[in-house]
């Protein structure tokens, strides 16, 4: 099965029976079930989904994306070469626009499908599409702080912020005792590359 095997439906766009997915992590189920609506009437980010072609009630998999941008400043000068290193500018840039896929899930009927990897790609090529109404240079996620999860986002071209939760955190302004443990990781992935060859020998 491949995404072109299902039907494409934007959240609110027709009824789904979102009660019965199941991408095995019930606060990724919980925003699909309850909270995408309202983060999307909100102007939050947006929500889509695939659904089945024969059961077009039942989704197979959704992502919700959020605009977002690196803010150079606040990172070392030895990260913000590994972030900007295909950035053809002079002065360099304040921030990055980016876009934050900010939920991802397949149900867990459909896992081994490969469905994520090809989720991923189709939002990279969305985005750097010639009709894309705004510049979005970089592909952020926000990972479960997992070693799978880790893993699977680097198989898919993406990279750590930062290789420490300690330098992390300094970059989030993240206070444990206020905040509680981070539990999460930024990656990202320059999707100029997928527009031209590397500038960079």
């Amino acid at each position: 099965m491949t995404l072109a095997d299902l039907l494409f439906s934007p959240q609110g766009t027709t009824e789904l029976d979102l009660k019965s997915f199941d991408c095995g992590r019930e606060s990724v189920n919980k925003f699909f079930r309850e909270e995408a609506q309202d983060y999307q009437d909100e102007l939050f980010g947006k929500t889509y989904y695939w659904v089945h072609r024969d059961r077009p009630t039942e989704v197979v998999a959704g992502f919700t994306v959020a605009n977002a941008s690196i803010f150079t400043k606040r990172l070392p000068n030895a990260r913000q070469k590994k972030i900007g290193f295909e950035v053809h500018h002079e002065k360099g840039l304040i921030n990055y626009p980016s876009i934050l896929l900010a939920q991802l899930g397949v149900d867990v009927k459909y896992k081994g499908l490969h469905l994520g990897p090809q989720i991923i790609d189709f939002v990279m090529q969305w985005f750097t599409s010639p009709d894309n109404k705004s510049g979005c240079r970089h592909l952020i996620v926000d990972a479960y702080d997992e070693p799978h999860l880790l893993d699977f986002y680097q198989r898919n071209g993406l990279n750590l912020f930062f290789s420490s939760l300690e330098q992390e955190m300094q970059y989030r302004n993240w206070d444990i005792e206020k905040d509680g443990p981070l539990e999460t990781r930024l990656m990202f992935r320059d999707m100029i590359l997928l527009r031209r060859p590397s500038i960079r020998k």
